[in-house]
């Protein structure tokens, strides 16, 4: 099923109540085999034997599809329902948009959220906003809430981008003309300079070790950025709606990006120590409206195009380059064959060249669908493997219910099936922060093989809910609220890869040193990453040689 769910409701049957570990099986013709990986099978003889029959109706809420048998009645699994409060009063439509939001998120309790103390910090800043009618006041309001919760596929989106590209600019549309990043040993240093901005001109140079930010030091300066008060994607060019960063790392890295983004005409003081250089120097910058450039002089969380094209080629290594920017085909809402089919082919060239190895790169992944993900895992499994369990907010009962999606039918878990051709080698996945739902299942699926492996500076996002079925809300402006209704669980009933304590997602194994000689080359546009993919295949050796 697509993460973005199709906006459907479901009618479960009380074949739910059997056995939890084969929740969706009682028969005795089902013979679980090798590894608990049968269940998909089991379904299909339970689905058999009981006559199951679909229907579609309209109601209110959407399509319904109702479950039915000869044996058992419907008991009506509901997704809960998208809100429109954009008639409402700002605080009347916050007070019951945080009422719905509250009760439906997947991971109040994963996460710890404080839903009272959200509404007591954030209502009275929406009273005050009413009262003055600020709608700049109210948006920022809103930004910062929906901020507060480190979930990727939380998020905030505006009809009219008017509003946050204000403030954005505002807080933040200046810049000091460079790019700074933090290495692994703490330091921080000028990875990257604008020709003729206020860091060139005031002297520094690439590789300089910034040491003080504002009187300040920089490290203790770059963790007091608050990344939630300043709507930046538009001065990024980030893809989608403001949303927050589900870890830490990722957290971390947006802080340090938006150290050196200031209003324009705002003076800071910097004391550096240029490479080579005996002593330190000080300098005083002053922020110049640069359409948001440093954002794009470094970027370890970058995203991938927005395509659905499947790229393939074999590098002059020697090795299979293959990457994958989203498991969701633009064109067409059902299963995207389209992508399996190229993913396909790019693995039969693989095997039939007989690379020694091969990267699959998710950097920047968007997401999509969880049964293209496992499909894709399983050119490189010989045997069937546990891909996930899900679990969904039920309308009816107020509770979340472990039910599973594949293909638009409801089965007991999605799971890792062989596909044709089998590739035996190794096989790396590249990733980053900005590597997202499915495409970190991918990387997932990855990582659990014997001969599998993840590279990268860093993780990735840390949030594998299901989102676009109820977890909607239309607020007052022209604003939409979008949160995960549904989760993802392991084999032992666990949530997984979401992030908790800003700890979560699919890590690198190894991970990319950040050594200045490293970032210094990743900013000038070398792909280190990728470097190092191959570097590790290269000395790759099988566990039984």
């Amino acid at each position: 099923m697509n993460r973005n769910i199709f906006k459907s409701i479901f009618i479960l049957t009380s074949l739910l109540a059997g056995n939890p570990a084969y929740p969706f099986c009682k028969s005795a013709n089902c013979i679980p085999q090798k590894n608990d990986l049968s269940i998909n099978s089991c379904v299909e003889c339970q689905a058999s034997q009981y006559d199951f029959k679909f229907d579609y109706t309209q109601n209110c809420s959407g399509y319904l599809l109702k479950m039915t048998t000869a044996k058992y009645p419907s008991i009506g699994f509901t997704f809960p329902d998208p809100a429109d409060y954009s008639a409402l009063a700002w605080t009347d439509a916050f007070e019951a948009a945080h009422q719905k939001f509250s009760r439906e998120y997947a991971f109040s309790n994963w996460k710890g959220v404080d839903w009272q103390g959200l509404c007591d910090r954030f209502l009275p800043r929406i009273i005050q906003a009413l009262e003055v009618g600020d709608e700049k006041t109210y948006y920022l309001a809103l930004h910062e809430y929906v901020c507060s919760i480190p979930d990727r596929h939380i998020s905030l989106s505006a009809e009219d981008t008017s509003v946050p590209t204000d403030i954005g600019k505002k807080l933040a549309g200046g810049g000091f003309g460079m790019a700074i990043a933090e290495l692994d040993d703490w330091r921080v240093i000028a990875a990257a300079i604008v020709p003729n901005g206020p860091a060139d001109q005031a002297g520094i140079l690439t590789g300089a070790n910034i040491l003080t930010w504002g009187g300040t030091p920089v490290g203790t300066a770059i963790g007091r950025i608050d990344v939630g008060a300043v709507p930046f994607n538009t001065l990024s060019c980030q893809i989608g709606n403001e949303k927050p960063q589900a870890t830490n790392d990722h957290y971390r890295l947006e802080q340090t990006r938006l150290l050196t983004r200031s209003s324009t005409g705002k003076d800071v003081q910097v004391v550096f120590k240029n490479p080579g250089a005996a002593i330190a120097r000080t300098a005083t910058l002053t922020a110049v409206d640069d359409s948001g450039q440093s954002f794009s002089l470094l970027n370890f969380a970058k995203q991938a195009d927005f395509s659905d094209q499947i790229d393939y080629r074999i590098l002059p290594e020697g090795y299979g380059y293959v990457l994958v920017r989203m498991e969701h085909d633009l064109s067409n809402p059902g299963y995207p064959t389209r992508i399996f089919q190229q993913f396909q082919e790019a693995i039969t060239v693989f095997v039939t060249a007989g690379v020694p190895g091969v990267i699959v790169d998710l950097r920047g992944n968007f997401g999509g669908s969880d049964e293209l993900a496992a499909d894709l895992c399983g050119f490189f499994y010989a045997e069937p493997s546990f891909y996930e369990y899900q679990e969904y907010y039920d309308k009816r009962t107020g509770k979340f219910l472990r039910i599973t999606f594949s293909d638009s039918a409801v089965v007991d878990h999605i799971s890792i099936e062989p596909q044709t051709p089998h590739y035996s080698g190794p096989v790396v996945a590249l990733i980053n922060p900005a590597t997202h739902s499915s495409g970190e299942g991918l990387a997932m699926g990855i990582a659990r093989l014997p001969q599998g492996n993840v590279i990268g500076f860093y993780g990735t996002g840390g949030s594998f809910g299901m989102v676009g079925v109820g977890g909607t809300i239309v607020m007052p402006g022209g604003y939409t609220i979008e949160y995960p209704c549904g989760r993802s669980l392991d084999q032992y009933g666990g949530i997984q890869l979401d992030s908790r304590n800003g700890i979560g997602g699919v890590l690198p194994n190894p991970r990319v040193p950040k050594t200045i000689k490293n970032v210094l080359a990743f900013a000038a546009g070398t792909d280190i990453e990728l470097r190092y993919a191959v570097k590790y295949l290269r000395g790759y050796k099988p566990e039984y040689q």
